[in-house]
């Protein structure tokens, strides 16, 4: 008697394109990873070669210059916070107080996440590095527009005066100033009461819409490409 023994199938080869997209994936992800540990200045190439465990020449295959790869970092981060941001926004209809569950929202999933840290550590980098300092700025508007768009489709003004968009401008200042100094406060709590006391002010400019079923509508910031 013979025992035959089943055939295995071979796992599938990835093609050159999906090769070249974890090689991309890899790099960006070991750039975040230096930015969080070493900061903008201590984040070379020989650093990020390094914590990905690739080879030296790498990096510049897949970006044209270090910039670049810094670039595709910080795009890459920000949609990861900001597909975050998305959904917990997509579950507002529910809410009994859409004004303080949005900032809130915006402060736990976007400002106060610990990968807000490396976006600051650029903002500060940015300062003197004109490249980054233009990259930024789109990233920047991006973030305005989608906080802004979730803002006009479940708020408006009580007034003509009082424009949502230009308070929600307002909004990620102060959340952004509030994550800048988060490792200096020893109390989460005392983050916790300055938003409450951020929202009661808002709530006597804005009010919520009391029709709105449906969620927020897509923002540009997803058909947007800022590396390259």
């Amino acid at each position: 008697m013979t025992t035959e023994t089943p055939a295995t199938s071979k796992p599938l080869r990835r093609t050159q394109a999906e090769r070249s997209e974890a090689m991309r994936v890899r790099l960006i992800e070991a750039t975040l990873k230096c930015l969080e540990t070493d900061g903008y200045a201590g984040t070379t190439v020989t650093r990020i070669v390094e914590t990905a465990e690739v080879s030296r020449g790498a990096p510049v295959h897949h970006f044209p210059s270090k910039a670049a790869l810094i670039a595709a970092a910080a795009e890459h981060l920000m949609r990861r916070i900001y597909v975050q941001l998305g959904r917990a926004v997509s579950q507002l209809d529910a809410s009994d107080d859409r004004l303080s569950d949005l900032i809130f929202t915006s402060w736990k999933e976007v400002f106060g996440a610990a990968e807000f840290t490396i976006l600051l550590e650029l903002l500060v980098a940015s300062r003197r590095d004109s490249e980054l300092s233009s990259m930024l700025q789109h990233l920047w508007i991006a973030a305005f527009d989608t906080l802004g768009t979730a803002a006009d489709h479940y708020l408006v003004g009580k007034t003509e005066k009082d424009n949502v968009r230009h308070l929600m401008v307002l909004s990620q200042w102060l959340l952004r100033g509030m994550a800048a100094d988060k490792h200096l406060v020893f109390n989460e709590q005392v983050l916790e009461h300055y938003l409450k006391l951020w929202c009661q002010l808002l709530a006597g400019h804005l009010r919520a819409k009391g029709d709105v079923t449906t969620p927020p509508p897509r923002p540009e910031f997803w058909d947007m490409t800022f590396a390259g």
